[in-house]
Formats: structure tokens, sequence, C-alpha cells
């Protein structure tokens, strides 16, 4: 199977210049190329891809749909590193490094994300098949092509720089565009192939993600579909690195980052949520002092959910048995098997409380209203697979939000 990092940097930039140019001849000029050599470089790459990008005619090259779709992605890719290494360079007072695609290589910038990723040269080396000098050597060509210290020792591990950090996330960056170019390729072979990675929050995974999901791949059954689970800061930031595309749970306000947009799908209460023999079953409001002789299961530090959780007991005591959990799998099976008590949207406990296993004690939770959706980076431009799991995700939030 193709990697994104098996492509060559030079390739790519080859074949947007006969976009551009529109023929061999003037792209050959262009990239100070040979004309054998460049229809050489196309090859190869047409080759490795399993497409061609161009029909070559008398009077020119003229993209194929798998050219129009690749290369668009080719050049959002690279501008990625382009526009990287040209905001590094003024940052450090440098002078702009002209066409930088055609001075640093592929290996050189995968040498360099996975010593971010391993935390050294020797496990850098073993991740990638390489040897620990093939990936020391391709590191220091790109600092000297940089004029800049992208990494630097600490202890027994190697760690980026600042600017190595900022490069690093432009690769990643780099490699998600390709990866939606192979996906969009595979498309065109297969309706319905493609790659999609989902961040998911605790809330969406109880019913709005796998009811979306369900309806989603019933139309594109060939998709292949990663969940990642984890706390909210780091799934934004691999959701900013390009690592996921999308991140689905509450919103937070403001956003915390310019990079990112919030699209809203429903608003959401919280409620008191307890087994249904539970003894404060049936209490309409109950009082602080009551919901403090109960245990609970509670959220992460710094999460919403705990938020809320401790703003129920703003003028008495913290209960003292609680177990911190963002399982609600976790979750369920406590307040099951005795009298815990948990904050829950209506989501995580729709199934139980059908079944008469749970309930709500009382109302939703004052101000506790907080709006569900998805997250994605500004400048994300969707595959079209994407887009219709985005659609699925749009009428699964309108049915919750119209009540049904």
């Amino acid at each position: 199977m193709v990697s994104t990092f098996d492509l060559s940097l030079r390739h790519l930039d080859a074949a947007l210049a006969v976009l551009r140019q529109g023929s061999i001849s003037s792209a050959s000029a262009a990239v100070n190329l040979s004309q054998p050599a460049l229809t050489q470089a196309l090859a190869k790459l047409e080759a490795l891809l399993g497409h061609r990008l161009f029909d070559r005619q008398p009077s020119g090259a003229s993209p194929t749909q798998a050219g129009h779709l690749f290369l668009a992605r080719v050049e959002r890719g690279l501008e990625r590193i382009i526009d990287s290494g040209r905001r590094l360079r003024r940052s450090a007072r440098l002078k702009p490094i002209a066409y930088l695609e055609r001075l640093v290589s592929m290996g050189q910038l995968h040498a360099l994300a996975a010593v971010e990723k391993a935390g050294s040269y020797s496990l850098a080396a073993r991740e990638i098949g390489l040897s620990q000098p093939s990936v020391h050597r391709a590191v220091k060509e790109l600092e000297a092509i940089l004029g800049l210290p992208l990494v630097f020792r600490a202890g027994r591990s190697m760690r980026p720089t600042p600017a190595g950090m900022r490069l690093v996330s432009a690769i990643r960056l780099m490699a998600a565009e390709l990866q939606a170019g192979f996906d969009e390729l595979a498309a065109l072979e297969q309706a319905g192939a493609g790659t999609i990675r989902i961040g998911a929050l605790p809330l969406p995974r109880a019913g709005l993600l796998p009811e979306a999901l369900a309806g989603f791949t019933r139309n594109r059954p060939s998709i292949a579909i990663t969940i990642i689970e984890g706390p909210y800061s780091d799934l934004l930031a691999a959701l900013r690195n390009g690592e996921i595309d999308m991140v689905v749970g509450a919103l937070r306000d403001p956003a915390p980052t310019r990079d990112i947009l919030q699209r809203p799908l429903f608003e959401d209460d919280l409620f008191i949520v307890a087994r249904s023999r539970h003894p404060l079953a049936g209490s309409n409001d109950p009082n602080p002092a009551d919901l403090a002789r109960y245990p609970w299961v509670i959220g992460a530090q710094g999460s919403p959910m705990r938020a809320r959780w401790e703003a129920l007991f703003i003028e008495s005591e913290l209960p003292t048995r609680r177990i911190e959990c963002s399982s609600i799998l976790m979750a369920r099976w406590l307040l099951l098997d005795g009298d815990w008590l948990a904050l829950m949207s209506t989501d995580q406990f729709r199934i139980e409380q059908a079944s008469g296993l749970l309930a709500p004690i009382g109302g939703p939770v004052q101000g506790s209203r907080r709006q569900i959706g998805v997250t994605i980076r500004t400048d994300w431009l969707p595959t079209a697979a994407q887009a219709d799991l985005l659609s699925e995700l749009t009428a699964a939030g309108a049915k919750r939000s119209s009540g049904i």
C-alpha cells in the first residue's frame, strides 16, 4: 500500500508545473528539468498512484479527472510546507528561500516527523525502516536548508524546537492533504472508498455518532473509519495537526483557537441519573446535601462535565466518594450495580431509561444546556465521503433538536 511519504516532492512539483503550464515543454523550463526527465518523473508518479494524471496530445497536456482531483490536493499540501518555511525564516529574520519544495525531500520531512513522534533517532529509524545514521543525516540536511535548529537533545530524548514543532505540524497537514488525494483516487475506482478519522468525545459515542455512522456506512460500505477517543485537548491537537479529520462532541465557548470551526448540531441538557430503584428516585428537586450522601461517577478535571458537577455543590462540600471516569460503559455498570449517581445527557442513558433500568432524578440540571457539534479545521476541504458523513451527523442532530 502506497504511503504519502512514498511520494517524491520533486515529482509532485513537476506534475503541478505541467498542470499550470499546460504542456511538458513549458513545464520543463519552469522546473529546470529536461523534457525526458520531466516525462520520466510523471511516469513514475502515475505508476505509483495507479492513475493517469494527464492526457498528452500534440497541443499540450490536459489533466484527467484523476489529475484534477489529486493535484488539487498536492497544491494544498505543498503550500503547507512552503508557507511554514516562509514563516519560520521570517520569524528568524532570515531571507526567504525560493522554491523550498524543490530543495527539501519527502525523506527529510518524514525523518523529522518520525523523530518528533518517537523522541529518538533510533526509534524513528525503526519506525520508518531506515538506519539511524540515515535519519540523523536527513534531519541535519533539513536544518541546513532552512538555516534553523529543528531538534535538540533533552537527556536521552530528542525534542523539537519551536520551529521544528511548527514544521512538523505543517508536514502532518501536508500528509493529510495527500491522503485525501489518495482517497479521492480510490473513490474513482470503487464508489464509497476512502478513509475517515473521527475524534469522539464521550457524549456522541453513546448515540449520535453510532446513528450517523449506521446510515453513512449503508451507502459507503467500503469506507475505512477510525474512531479515536481521548481528552478534548488531545483530540484538538490531533485535529489541528491533520491526524484526524473532525472532532464530534460538546463545543467550547469561546473556540479555543482561531484555526478551527465549530458547527453546532443540537443543544443538549444534562440530568442527574441513577438506577430506577435508587433511594432518590422520584425526587423532583434533590438538595446538595442529599446528593452528597451517595457516590458519584464524574468527568475528568477540567472538562465541562466536571465543572457542571462541581457547580451542583457550590454551596456545600463536594461528595468524597467518587470515581473520575470518562467511560460511559463503566459509568452505566456502576449506576446499575449500586446507588451511584452521574451526570448524563439523554443519549447516554436513552436505552436504559426505555428499558426501565436507569432514570433521571428531577429535571434538567439548571444551566447545563450546551451545544453538541462537529469541530473541523477552518481550511479543511472534505472529500466527498467526509462531506457525506457531515450530512449524516447534521441529520442525526436535527432529529434530536426536534425531539425525535
